[in-house]
């Protein structure tokens, strides 16, 4: 699929790296306003002069393209991804979809409309972490869901406008493990409160630091807390998850999954297919392999996705619900940690 990719900056130059190199995809063109930015990423990657662009109307106008990989600044992608689509292009869009639940539901439409495929690069999900954990919730392991406890602890060297950000750990990063919350664990919240602050030690403008709770549907209560400036010791950039269910209990943590039963443990340690027994009856399982993992097997999902004309898993329909959650927590935030209903938010935003 040839792609035309909008947005160079830190984490663009690394997705460039990715498009080109992908089995599925062919980098036709690369977009920015940075010319410096521009040339750096065209040399590395032997993208001719004249694929390099300064706008995407530019490049619409010297290159035949599929689609588009929107990797700008969260508050100008509705404007790049509606432009993509007008001209015919399919979208993908990196985390988070847009800086409103209006905007994305724009492009929604503008893709249905146009017959077209919009997908969020929520390219976590595509982890052997997150697909073992999901696979295991799916076959029951666990029974029915009671209670889930997660914790992040980062403290990487952005520059850039996530410094700026008002929210930048819940709306850049706490999308992921509340898309996990959603699309691998299963669950769909109903309530969420928020509260968010910052260390004394923090470089961040805005509260890199939040203790979140939801109560979903199902009625499973889930404790996150999460932080963007922490002091160590860390966790991965998945987090740390115990997830507790009527049939067993889970941990996950540094891509080690530990499934503990609760009673008789004979039929687990006996006969679960590919688990290790350990010490007391806990099971560690293996991940489950993965042929193209993160952001390559968002790309594959992408690809596969229109070739065989279905949704992808990480559509903008699907989408909106986890930035549904990230804007409901935000809100609680501002509002001192108020509980918010997240289906009268996500209505009223809409509204807006």
């Amino acid at each position: 699929m040839r792609i035309i990719q909008v947005g160079l900056g830190f984490w663009g130059a690394d997705w460039a790296t990715v498009i080109a190199h992908s089995p599925h995809t062919e980098l036709v063109a690369l977009v920015d306003f940075d010319e410096a930015a521009l040339q750096a990423v065209g040399d590395k990657l032997g993208v001719a002069p004249n694929l390099r662009f300064a706008s995407l109307t530019d490049a619409l106008k010297s290159v035949e393209a599929d689609a588009a990989l929107v990797v700008v600044p969260p508050h100008v992608h509705e404007k790049v991804a509606l432009e993509a689509l007008e001209a015919g292009l399919h979208c993908m869009i990196e985390k988070p979809f847009t800086t409103s639940i209006a905007s994305s539901q724009r492009l929604i439409d503008a893709a249905d409309r146009l017959g077209l495929t919009i997908m969020v690069t929520q390219s976590f999900r595509f982890r052997r972490g997150p697909r073992t954990v999901k696979r295991l919730i799916e076959e029951g392991a666990l029974g029915r869901i009671e209670t889930v406890f997660g914790r992040f602890r980062k403290d990487p060297a952005f520059t850039g406008f996530r410094l700026e950000m008002e929210e930048p750990l819940i709306v850049d990063l706490a999308i992921h493990h509340f898309d996990y919350i959603r699309g691998i664990f299963g669950l769909e919240p109903a309530t969420v409160r928020a509260r968010s602050f910052n260390p004394s030690w923090s470089r961040f403008d805005g509260n890199a630091t939040a203790f979140v709770e939801f109560e979903t549907v199902s009625g499973a209560m889930i404790s996150y807390t999460g932080s963007w400036d922490s002091r160590r010791p860390h966790t991965s950039w998945d987090g740390t998850w115990e997830i507790h269910g009527s049939h067993a209990s889970l941990l996950w943590e540094y891509n080690q999954i530990l499934l503990f039963p609760h009673g008789n443990t004979i039929g687990e340690t006996v006969f679960r297919l590919g688990a290790l027994e350990r010490a007391d009856d806990v099971l560690e399982i293996p991940l489950d392999p993965v042929d193209e993992e993160e952001r390559w097997g968002t790309v594959k999902e992408f690809v596969s996705s229109i070739k065989n004309g279905r949704e992808p898993e990480t559509s903008g329909m699907d989408n909106i619900r986890s930035l549904g959650v990230v804007y409901a927590a935000v809100e609680s935030a501002k509002s001192d940690g108020a509980e918010v209903n997240l289906e009268e938010f996500v209505r009223r935003e809409l509204n807006s």
